[in-house]
């Protein structure tokens, strides 16, 4: 019974519906996370590939920790750990998208 729900607790984020508020630090990383893609003129693949992979933000979060050597470059290490967090929330994709189309002059 406990190792059943040890599984459910670990599959709570995959299966989360939202309606979690975002922390203005939290902001600030995605609208940073914005400025880092449309400074090197990749909003449209960005926001292509945003929309395409929207179901799989959980797992695309996870994948982030597979990419820290390149992407923390440009991040710091708590700031990369955290957008790591902050991307397994459903409404965040939908933020970005916005900012990106916003700094980037672009949308629908």
């Amino acid at each position: 019974m406990v190792a059943i729900k040890k599984i459910i607790d670990g599959f709570k984020h995959a299966f989360a519906t939202g309606g979690e508020t975002l922390a203005d630090n939290e902001i600030d990383l995605i609208r940073k996370l914005a400025d880092f893609v449309v400074r090197r003129n990749m909003s449209v693949p960005a926001v292509i590939f945003l929309e395409s992979v929207r179901p799989l933000n959980f797992v695309g979060s996870q994948a982030m920790v597979f990419f820290k050597p390149l992407l923390s470059r440009f991040f710091t290490r708590d700031e990369y750990d955290k957008l790591a967090v902050i991307l397994e929330k459903r409404e965040v994709i939908d933020l970005l998208i916005r900012e990106i189309e916003q700094k980037a002059g672009i949308g629908s």
